[in-house]
């Protein structure tokens, strides 16, 4: 019997460990409101790994932390609701004008943890922050990209849909667009990524067999980035063409976590 308990007490040791190693970590610090200097707590990046990148959110072309509730920052006082980057470095010109885009936000509850209101909720109140913060339409695809991944999360499957569609919308006018922002292979994967996400698989692969097909290039980017660019993202096609040819493809992933 002890050796049968030691015995699982060091698979559990293990198992743990295993887990430690492919885990992020946060830690609490102070930010002061930068409209009405209001004291927030949030949490902020401690740790993270190269193994973020191959989550299951890599079929949506997203990534920790932005999978991840603590990015999401909201004032207690105000909202003033941000991605962890942008609390704290809000233009002044720019704060007369998010206290009107802000004045008639209310949420669905009072709170001392921002994590309480979910995810959806600070996104929504982000809408009208980034509205008045000037953001271009590549912010804004993956902006529409993000409000899909997280309303699929929260199981809202209609409202998911409908941001996935804004975001194939503006994808396909990117990829009219020969002074693109963005690699062409890279918009193909990140089009059929959400052609899968609203059901049309036989768009999604026609969009990454021609993503396989289209060189990577990218302005300014060396031989050897050109190079790595080129596999890493044939890597990441040939994958997603035969996840999405089995018979759990990466849709069904769409309420895990990351």
């Amino acid at each position: 019997m002890k050796r049968l308990y030691r015995g699982a007490a060091t698979l559990a040791l293990v198992f743990a460990l295993f887990q430690g190693v492919f885990a992020t970590t946060w830690f609490p610090q102070d930010f002061t409101c930068p409209i009405d200097q209001e004291k927030n707590t949030f949490m902020v990046v401690g740790s993270y790994g190269t193994y973020i990148y191959w989550w299951p959110s890599k079929y949506q072309w997203l990534f920790w932390p932005v999978t991840d509730s603590p990015t999401f920052y909201t004032c207690k006082k105000c909202h003033l609701t941000t991605f962890m980057w942008d609390f704290d470095k809000i233009p002044k010109e720019k704060i007369a004008d998010l206290k009107k885009a802000l004045a008639d936000v209310k949420v669905s509850k009072s709170f001392k943890d921002y994590q309480e209101l979910p995810v959806t909720e600070r996104l929504e109140i982000m809408v009208k922050v980034y509205a008045v913060l000037d953001k271009d339409e590549y912010w804004w695809e993956r902006f529409y990209r993000l409000e899909g991944y997280h309303y699929a999360r929260e199981g809202k499957t209609e409202t998911a849909l409908a941001a996935r569609k804004k975001s194939l919308e503006m994808l396909a006018k990117f990829l009219k667009d020969p002074k693109a922002k963005i690699a062409q292979k890279e918009l193909l994967y990140i089009s059929g990524a959400m052609k899968h996400f609203t059901g049309d698989d036989k768009g999604a692969l026609e969009d990454m067999q021609k993503a396989l097909e289209t060189k990577y290039q990218q302005e300014g980017a060396s031989a050897e980035d050109l190079k790595n660019g080129e596999a890493g993202m044939n890597e990441r096609l040939k994958d997603y063409i035969e996840q999405i040819k089995s018979a759990k493809p990466p849709r069904l992933l769409d309420r895990s976590s990351n």
